[in-house]
């Protein structure tokens, strides 16, 4: 029974991006010119339009639980730090942000040629890395993002973890983004989704997706670089300490 709603929600989700990738190339545009005075709120509706609307279609097939609330004030100083486990940690962040949207930095590669999520990415100029390259459009992004009025979401490991354990952090991405500023951090640890890291995993599901997540901090940036490592340890601590305390939870 739950791999047929695991196929039902994966037609699902194809129909809604076809039909949302559509809407995005033609009506978004339009909205956009009628009322540019609207722009950041427009913006702000269609992201948790389209978020949303992946994590209405995951309980309304019943392949998991999401109980997210929302839990962080979008202000210009807010930098969350979220494990990466699955495809559904994306809309469910966004689902965390009380009001606005996030700037969410994404890998390169997903800016390119991936109906509704490409077109996505360019339309909120989020910044993007690719660690084989050396090109500073990425750099540029961070730059225009450090002076965004929007809360930034970075998953620090850099990648998705296939075992649900928390990879260490890269510095990469925090160096440019702590080099223009300081921020007030808060870390986001979610477990329960690891071992449906793509859409194959999905249509294989063998159980109930039971997601959880725990909000931890505000914590101070570190003042300089020089700080950077022992304050990437830290965090690092505090996240692994919130992933177990959600799976004794369990």
């Amino acid at each position: 029974m739950i791999q047929v709603r695991a196929f039902v929600l994966i037609m699902l989700a194809a129909l809604f991006v076809l039909v949302n990738d559509l809407l995005q190339r033609t009506l978004l545009p339009l909205i956009l010119r009628c009322f540019p005075g609207r722009r950041e709120y427009i913006l702000g509706k269609w992201c948790h339009w389209i978020a949303g609307g992946f994590v209405a279609i995951a309980k309304i097939t019943g392949v998991g639980d999401f109980p997210v609330q929302p839990c962080v004030r979008s202000d210009s100083k807010t930098l969350i730090l979220m494990n990466h486990q699955s495809l559904l940690d994306i809309p469910l962040v966004i689902r965390c942000i009380q009001n606005g949207y996030p700037l969410i930095v994404t890998r390169e590669r997903y800016s390119r040629g991936i109906p509704l999520i490409s077109k996505f990415v360019n339309l909120y100029d989020f910044p993007t890395v690719n660690p084989e390259s050396r090109r500073k459009d990425g750099v540029k992004k961070f730059i225009r993002a450090s002076a965004s009025k929007n809360p930034v979401v970075l998953f620090p490991e850099g990648t998705r973890s296939r075992t649900g354990d928390l990879l260490s952090f890269k510095t990469g991405a925090l160096k440019v983004l702590f080099d223009k500023r300081r921020w007030n951090v808060y870390l986001i640890a979610a477990d329960g989704a690891w071992p449906y890291t793509t859409f194959k995993d999905i249509a294989s599901l063998k159980g109930r997706i039971r997601w959880k997540m725990k909000l931890l901090g505000p914590f101070d940036s570190p003042e300089n670089l020089e700080l950077l490592p022992g304050w990437i340890q830290e965090m690092e601590s505090y996240m692994r300490e919130g992933l177990a305390s959600l799976r004794k939870e369990s």
